[in-house]
């Protein structure tokens, strides 16, 4: 600000002087028409006649520097002025054809501005004409121009301070709570959001994309901290349901190798108990590694467009020779035999088969039934039992993996605990869910849509 005030300061003075030589430069080629024109006898009367016209001291100098005319002084005083061929705007004059200086006038007793024309001494009688001007007129104009410079200043000023808010508004008060937010989020504050408004595309774009980025951000690391504790639950089920068949074979094996492998009446026993826990065991670890293959991702469906009637029947024949009890009966229904569908062949004939051995497992006698009826755009499977079923609090988590209702019942009975798991995950790959509806002592129905529409 200082620097502006002392340029515009000296530019005033300068814009001033330079105004008033212009004016004293037109004035001189005034007063050669003048004096060409005028009726008066003396350079005397010539300068004081112009000098009263336009308020100037004019003086009129021959060629050896003698003061021939002079506004400011009666006549007969004209020999006591000191020759002027000396004078700086007269030695400038007579080299370049004009020239000015500022100096005090010990004539007047006051400093004056002095303007000096070389002209033709046979045309107009003298050789230099000189005007001069107060330098408190030069003052008086420079003050004008300083009002006009310190107006526009004030004004740019102005512009500054209120574009300063605008920008402090707009850009930089977002950009600080940007740069804030983001070392928030850094430091881990996944629910730090930026909440600002400033109508700029750009700014406001880049707090959207933020904030988004902090939501999934804290959606993934929420996720994260779940497959942890998943991980480290599935890890424990894993290193148990492993561990105990694998305990049973070893258990098995030792005692055989103590001598019990020559008792007729325990060794093939033991064996066959072996065996047993050896199927457990390699069912374990194929549905270990399906489960793992669908958690990840990797799991590969195979979608077709086929008609399940010839599955569903397959299915059910196998159901009634794997059938042994004869209080259980295994029933099909089906609206006809034309059931396309669109779907993975292979996988929807393991869900099927899933269901119908957990509904054998805890069907003591009564019935089981494969159902399907058409529904809008889709089949609907229904594999309805008279079992056990499941008490209330088991039916929010019986797609769990490793969850048993009675553990000990289960193992011996065979299962993994991964079945209903991986058929949960199965269904939910073609865009469907599986349902269980069971009463506790009565039975239990688990049920399934998919669609009818094929993508062609």
């Amino acid at each position: 600000m200082i620097t502006p005030l002392l340029y515009t300061n000296s530019l005033a003075l300068d814009q001033a002087q330079e105004g008033i030589l212009d004016k004293l430069r037109s004035h001189a080629n005034a007063i050669l028409v003048y004096s060409n024109s005028s009726q008066k006898d003396t350079f005397q009367e010539i300068a004081t006649e112009y000098a009263d016209a336009s308020n100037l001291r004019v003086t009129l100098i021959a060629a050896d520097g003698i003061v021939i005319g002079e506004s400011s002084l009666p006549s007969k005083q004209l020999t006591q002025i000191d020759n002027h061929i000396n004078r700086l705007e007269v030695i400038a004059a007579q080299e370049n054809g004009e020239g000015f200086s500022t100096r005090y006038s010990n004539t007047l007793k006051t400093e004056f501005i002095y303007f000096a024309k070389k002209v033709d001494q046979n045309q107009y009688g003298f050789k230099y004409v000189r005007l001069a001007q107060s330098l408190k007129s030069v003052e008086n104009l420079a003050s004008t121009y300083r009002e006009f410079y310190y107006l526009i200043i004030a004004l740019m000023v102005f512009v500054i301070i209120v574009a300063w808010f605008l920008l402090k508004s707009w850009l930089i008060d977002p950009i600080f709570e940007l740069t804030k937010a983001a070392d928030d989020i850094s430091k881990g504050d996944l629910s730090r959001r930026i909440n600002i408004n400033t109508g700029g595309i750009e700014i406001d774009e880049l707090a959207a994309n933020m904030n988004q980025m902090a939501i999934r951000l804290d959606k993934d690391f929420r996720r994260i901290k779940r497959m942890e504790k998943v991980r480290s639950e599935f890890l424990g089920n894993v290193t148990y349901e492993l561990k105990t068949p694998i305990s049973s074979i070893s258990g098995y094996i030792e005692t055989l190798l103590e001598g019990a492998i020559k008792d007729e009446n325990v060794n093939l026993g033991f064996l066959e108990r072996s065996l047993e826990n050896a199927q457990r065991l390699d069912e374990l670890v194929t549905d270990l590694v399906e489960i793992s293959r669908i958690e990840t991702g990797e799991l590969q469906m195979n979608f077709e467009y086929f008609n399940i009637h010839d599955l569903l029947k397959d299915l059910f024949k196998d159901a009634r020779q794997r059938n042994i009890n004869k209080n259980l009966k295994i029933q099909l229904e089906l609206p006809d035999k034309k059931l396309f569908i669109y779907g993975d062949k292979r996988r929807l004939d393991q869900v099927i088969a899933n269901l119908l051995s957990n509904a054998m497992l805890y069907t003591d006698h009564g019935y089981i039934k494969i159902k399907v009826q058409r529904r809008d755009n889709e089949l609907v499977f229904s594999i309805i039992d008279t079992g056990t079923g499941l008490p209330r609090k088991a039916l929010g988590r019986i797609f769990e993996r490793f969850y048993r209702t009675d553990k000990t019942r289960d193992r011996r009975k065979g299962e993994t605990g991964l079945g209903m798991a991986i058929s949960k995950h199965i269904i939910e790959a073609h865009s469907s869910h599986i349902y269980v509806d069971s009463l506790e002592g009565k039975g239990s129905t688990f049920s399934f849509g998919i669609t009818t529409i094929s993508p062609e």
